[in-house]
């Protein structure tokens, strides 16, 4: 479970890109950082609201390769996460099938990542920033 002080980071910090992206009509107004905490904010937004099955059902592979080659240089907790959820997901036309119908809880496996996951995020946002 996050400390209250990540999920207040998280919240604003999300809040600050989600912005800039809407007011710019474009996410290419991100620059990779911030491209990178907005990648996965949608994700952990998407995941507390109705898990990585949703995330899958609204969003589909595309953005989960972008959030995979974002956040695999920079997040070292990242790739074993992500090697759990390739692992189920693989190249399915229908993740959200693949997941629901998935042996292993995704949702409990990044239960198990996700204050690492957050606590590196945070880490390489204020380094860069």
């Amino acid at each position: 479970m996050l400390s209250w002080d990540l999920e207040d980071w998280l919240t604003e910090e999300g809040d600050k890109v989600v912005r800039k992206a809407a007011s710019a009509n474009s996410i290419d107004a991100l620059d990779a950082r911030e491209r990178l905490l907005y990648e996965m904010w949608v994700f952990d937004t998407e995941q507390r609201n109705g898990g990585v099955s949703q995330y899958f059902f609204n969003r589909g592979l595309e953005p989960w390769d972008t959030l995979s080659q974002l956040a695999m240089p920079a997040l070292l907790a990242f790739s074993s996460f992500a090697a759990k959820v390739n692992e189920v997901v693989g190249r399915s036309h229908d993740p959200y099938h693949a997941i629901i119908n998935a042996v292993v809880d995704l949702d409990a496996w990044y239960g198990q990542y996700r204050v690492r996951l957050v606590t590196e995020l945070q880490a390489t946002v204020r380094a860069v920033g």
